[in-house]
């Protein structure tokens, strides 16, 4: 009736809500308490993608919902809800512990992130040792798996082996701005690839969010355009066969809305942090996905850690102003860029 995998216990309804058979599954889910902590679950998650309810069944579910954080002292969450679903569920739940994620994969971003940290692996090199331990300890902290090179041509030798993140002293000093060029200055192999991360990014946020996504235009141009109002942005370094920067660019409203709908609950367009956190892990996991598929056609690349700001004048000093692929995207109607430069 469960399955437990990267620390999330997941639990699937199926056929009509009933009262009965509700009660049934929120009790299988409190008697797995020694197997909740023996696994160091750190949230519950009930789907309703094969569930067919109404809004009293609904409000049943989430009154028997309300006792398993406290019994079982972890999160619960539903998920797999349709759009028109998630705006009764936001009411009913307002002012319980019962959260709302788009997606078990949303759910196990936020109940369990360190899973999902562990499955990458950085290599680490900077020539100031001192450096090299802090970069490392805060990585450590983060709960990523790091790995040391001891010098220069331990790293090279290293890199061989593959690595998903790799950090360099001569990659956190290098000079942040380039001059302006005409040409574009990306690899034919990039530019060939380039489907796949536009792909990627639309598969990603309709997965995560629920929303509609799609790319309306591209051109090229340098990263120039001035967009009104408050933005928020990620920018992740990569190498390997295909070199450059990936840019993920969101009005704030549509950051926040987006934010949203993955969590479920509401994110205060003031919480700078939370917002900046978020996306940079949607810049994450869209270049994560990127990475598999470019590596099944045996295109390597490696993505270095993201870096959020929140004007486009810190974005432009940190990747230069060479031509790139400048690509307008929807979400739900609303605007939203990427952008890829050398």
């Amino acid at each position: 009736m469960y399955t437990i995998q990267n620390e999330i216990m997941t639990v699937s309804y199926a056929g009509t809500m009933q009262e009965q058979k509700v009660t049934m599954l929120v009790n299988t889910i409190i008697s797995a308490r020694e197997s909740i902590k023996n696994r160091h679950v750190k949230g519950v998650v009930l789907s309703l993608k094969s569930a067919m309810y109404d809004a009293k069944s609904l409000k049943f579910l989430i009154t028997r919902l309300e006792s398993i954080p406290k019994l079982l002292e972890v999160p619960v969450a539903l998920t797999d809800y349709s759009a028109r679903t998630y705006e009764a569920l936001k009411v009913m739940t307002s002012g319980t512990p019962v959260k709302l994620c788009k997606t078990v994969q949303a759910a196990r971003l936020f109940f369990a992130p360190k899973t999902l940290k562990k499955d990458l692996n950085i290599l680490v090199f900077d020539e100031d040792e001192s450096n090299m331990d802090k970069i490392c300890m805060m990585l450590v902290r983060q709960g990523y798996s790091v790995h040391r090179a001891t010098d220069e041509s331990d790293f090279k030798r290293r890199m061989e082996n593959g690595y998903d993140i790799a950090i360099t002293q001569c990659h956190l000093n290098s000079a942040a701005t380039k001059p302006v060029t005409s040409a574009l200055p990306l690899s034919k192999v990039l530019v060939a690839n380039l489907p796949v991360f536009m792909d990627t990014a639309v598969e990603t946020l309709v997965s995560y969010t629920g929303m509609e996504a799609k790319k309306t235009s591209h051109q090229i141009k340098p990263f120039t355009t001035k967009i009104e109002g408050d933005v928020v942005t990620a920018v992740m370094h990569f190498k390997g066969d295909i070199q450059g920067h990936f840019v993920l660019l969101f009005p704030r409203p549509l950051a926040v809305y987006a934010l949203e709908a993955m969590l479920g609950e509401e994110v205060l367009v003031t919480d700078n942090e939370a917002i900046m956190d978020g996306v940079g892990e949607l810049c994450n996991i869209i270049t994560g996905s990127a990475k598999s598929k470019l590596s099944k056609i045996n295109v390597r690349v490696i993505f270095d850690l993201p870096k959020t700001y929140t004007t486009v004048s810190a974005l432009t000093a940190a990747i230069g102003q060479e031509n790139g692929i400048w690509i307008d995207m929807q979400l739900d109607g609303n605007p939203f860029y990427m952008f890829i430069t050398k």
